[in-house]
């Protein structure tokens, strides 16, 4: 089944949702964003609808999303008229001890003289500002627009899944980045990302069509106005996120649909760390939950349970002894040995948590309860033929392999025979 053909839910789904010349995917009704505590000196700024940056350039229209470090918001350049997306990190992001990297690497990539399809699947710099308010100095990025991004997946579009025939856009991302190329910041460019520690998860894969592009171009910036209130004054800054799609377009029948890897905010240099406690919290590598040093084979990990993700529509691990429990480390390590058995020796040892997680012998102090399970068994794809599946089994298995050392370089996966059975 070709890559569109598996959005026909998503897209009836879509046309009840319209606003006229674009499509709001609403959040719940009570507001649930960013921790409006950190709205104080060296956090966030309080953005307002119409508020204007850059001396009145870009003025703001409505909220798309948020991060650890920023709030991002739909933006008019009154200059041009063209809608685009407005990246406002906190103060404190900047002239500290731990400031991000956000804004070198994304200069580093717009610096870059790389002729590569793969390039156009990074959200790119357009802009960059700064904009002082009473939480102080901030940094804000400016982006083009994007639809909406691939976690929707899951209540959007119910039945998609991607397997071999529809993993185009895994190959092409994925050659992007080779061994022979400078490796200035961590990066795997394969499948659906391009750099790896930058929240590497299916919220940060924004999807892209012309139909949408167009929608951002030509449609008023009052169309898309948010409905919702934010909270009342003082904090009438404070309200939900909205993102959106167009509603001239049929997402299913489309064959110009494709993606784009966004939010830089996390990511480290090959030399130096931003932080050495990394990843999204149950798409992390074993080797960063059990304090060893790590490396780009932490890449390899996180892209293959995000293409697992995204393929099986839910997660290999989700880090909790039962339903209802909060996330914990040694649950997800549980998991861990349920599919892949006992963590290697080379591993624990190097490991600056052994005594926190592990006995004398190795074993893990909170053994799995869970009983013994294979990713065959994991997997309930029904859209892939039985080689197909054996296929994709591999290819995954290759990358969530325990010890880092046994997982394949990027150029190496290029190879694989479910990347490779792409007509």
């Amino acid at each position: 089944m070709a890559f569109t053909d598996a959005l026909k839910s998503g897209a009836n789904r879509l046309k009840s949702m319209l606003s006229l010349s674009s499509r709001k995917l609403h959040a719940p009704r009570a507001i649930s964003e960013e921790g409006i505590a950190r709205y104080c000196l060296g956090g966030y700024h309080p953005v307002r609808i119409g508020d204007v940056f850059n001396n009145g350039k870009y003025k703001v229209v409505s909220k798309l999303g948020y991060g650890v470090y920023s709030t991002v918001w739909l933006a008019c350049n009154l200059e041009t008229k063209r809608h685009l997306a407005l990246k406002v990190l906190t103060a404190n992001s900047f002239e500290h001890q731990k400031d991000t990297f956000e804004l070198d690497i994304l200069r580093h990539i717009n610096d870059q003289q790389i002729q590569h399809p793969g390039k156009s699947y990074i959200l790119g710099l357009l802009d960059e500002v700064e904009h002082r308010g009473p939480n102080g100095k901030h940094v804000c990025l400016v982006f083009k627009t994007m639809g909406p991004d691939m976690s929707n997946s899951c209540w959007l579009y119910p039945t998609y899944t991607i397997h071999a025939k529809s993993s185009t856009q895994v190959s092409t991302v994925s050659s992007i980045w080779r061994e022979e190329e400078p490796k200035p910041y961590r990066a795997s460019s394969l499948a659906l990302v391009l750099i790896e520690d930058i929240d590497m998860k299916p919220q940060n894969i924004l999807i892209e069509t012309p139909a949408i592009d167009k929608m951002f171009e030509q449609t008023p910036s009052e169309a898309s106005r948010p409905r919702g209130s934010p909270l009342k004054p003082p904090d009438d800054f404070y309200m939900a996120s909205t993102q959106f799609s167009s509603i001239k377009e049929d997402i299913a029948k489309t064959n110009e649909l494709s993606i784009r890897m966004a939010d830089f905010g996390t990511s480290s240099w090959f030399n130096n760390h931003l932080t050495e406690w990394i990843q999204p919290q149950m798409l992390r590598a074993p080797e960063v939950i059990l304090g060893a040093d790590w490396d780009s084979k932490v890449d390899i990990w996180n892209l293959g349970l995000v293409i697992w993700e995204l393929a099986e529509g839910s997660l290999l691990f989700d880090g909790t002894w039962t339903m209802n429990a909060p996330y914990s480390p040694e649950a997800h390590l549980a998991q861990m040995t349920t599919v892949f058995g006992n963590f290697p020796e080379t591993l624990s040892a190097r490991s600056k948590n052994r005594d926190r997680y592990f006995d004398a012998d190795g074993k893990l102090l909170e053994p799995s309860i869970f009983p013994p399970c294979s990713l065959e068994q994991f997997s309930r794809n029904p859209h892939s033929t039985e080689s197909e599946k054996k296929a994709f089994l591999s290819f995954i298995g290759s990358m969530v392999t325990l010890d880092p050392d046994e997982r394949p370089e990027a150029t190496k996966l290029l190879e694989s025979e479910w990347l490779r059975s792409v007509p």
